[in-house]
């Protein structure tokens, strides 16, 4: 199949309509990709879940700091942003099956692979922040919300600082763009599957504040991360306009509460960014930021640490 027919045969399909069943089939399959899928996937079991569960039961001790601010009550509490919420794996698993419809197998697993060991690397550095201090908020109780209920009852809530959301999130909108230049996308798709992938972005971007998932003071983290983790990708400008894009378009968030949302992230990232010039290592000023967060009882205890 020539490249013209690929494109002919996606022409009008979106990202949610090509589906997440082909990376499933085809990722684990080649070892090209199967070694970074399952050092991601160990990443996954080892630094998100067991990591927070261990400290939710008790069995090891890592201080939790709380993280909200009076600026996320200017985001009302949406519960039926839920599905928006956990359309989030979806997110980054649907551009890897048009890639690899797009330009054929054989061209779109070097760039699956990438795309796996970059994703297995923003969990493993985030990992460094949380073993260091876990976060958290306060959610609303899920009220009848069937997926609120799920989301509440798998994820203990002690990883919000970095956003693993938002680092994704970011990946998933440079990462793919790169590629699609790469392989010789024509400008008009370009833009237009570049527009998408941002759309569909910051809608879920917007659903962790609408659910109350995680602060404002969460996602200037997550930037400041991938600023130093895809250094060739995403730049202080990209960044910059993706805390102005948020909640454009809302019609519940006032004027007056999306400039404090916008000029809170600009100011912590700023700050985050200042910092971290002169540190050797970019998880020190989080580290130094979350140190002056107040503990969550009961978890308070004599392990509290300091900056090494």
């Amino acid at each position: 199949m020539t490249d013209e027919q690929r494109r002919m045969g996606l022409e009008g399909k979106s990202f949610k309509e090509l589906g997440i069943l082909l990376p499933y089939l085809v990722i684990p399959t080649h070892l090209s990709t199967l070694k970074p899928l399952c050092r991601y996937l160990k990443t996954v079991i080892t630094d998100f879940f067991l990591l927070q569960f261990s400290v939710k039961f008790n069995w090891r001790q890592i201080d939790v700091a709380l993280v909200e601010s009076p600026i996320d009550a200017e985001v009302p509490f949406r519960p039926e942003k839920s599905d928006i919420y956990l359309n989030f794996i979806h997110f980054w698993i649907e551009p890897l099956t048009f890639i690899l419809k797009r330009f054929g197998i054989k061209r779109a697993l070097p760039h699956c692979a990438e795309f796996m060991k970059a994703i297995g690397q923003a969990y493993s550095e985030a990992a460094r922040i949380y073993r260091f201090r876990m976060s958290t908020t306060h959610r609303p109780p899920p009220g009848n919300n069937k997926n609120l209920k799920t989301i509440h009852r798998l994820d203990p809530h002690f990883l919000c600082v970095p956003s693993l959301h938002i680092a994704i999130i970011v990946l998933t909108c440079t990462f793919f763009p790169a590629v699609f230049k790469a392989e010789g996308m024509a400008d008009d798709e370009y833009q237009s599957r570049t527009g998408e992938l941002y759309r569909n972005g910051r809608e879920i971007a917007e659903s962790v504040l609408y659910l109350k998932q995680h602060s404002v003071n969460c996602i200037p983290a997550a930037l400041y991360m991938m600023l130093h983790l895809q250094s060739g990708l995403f730049s202080i400008e990209q960044a910059v306009s993706f805390i102005n894009s948020l909640f454009t378009d809302a019609d519940d968030v006032t004027p007056q509460g999306k400039n404090k949302i916008s000029d809170h992230i600009h100011y912590m990232f700023d700050r985050l960014v200042l910092e971290g010039c002169n540190e050797d290592d970019w998880t020190i000023p989080v580290k130094r930021w979350l140190i002056n967060q107040p503990l969550i009882t009961p978890l308070q205890n004599k392990t509290t640490r300091n900056i090494p």
